[in-house]
């Protein structure tokens, strides 16, 4: 995944243990991780703007599931 490193200075508490500080900083580091901008995603993946579709038509994911069942009761049929 692409990263960088970042220094941060944090001025805390004193009754703020070192754990909990730890603990908050790999909390941030975990959202950070979890999430990236759709922007990021396109050019890590080559997609180009002429790509998009604008329109996305609905799919009814009960008939899908449907035909699924079906193929893999045709495929595992004794």
């Amino acid at each position: 995944m692409l990263s960088r490193v970042v220094t941060i200075r944090l001025r805390v508490p004193e009754w703020v243990s070192d754990e909990e500080v730890e603990r908050i900083v790999r909390e941030i580091e975990e959202r950070l991780e979890s999430s990236v901008p759709v922007s990021a995603l396109r050019r890590m993946l080559g997609v180009r703007e002429e790509d998009l579709v604008d329109r996305l038509e609905p799919i009814d994911w009960r008939k899908l599931e449907e035909k699924e069942k079906e193929r893999l009761r045709r495929l595992y049929k004794p």
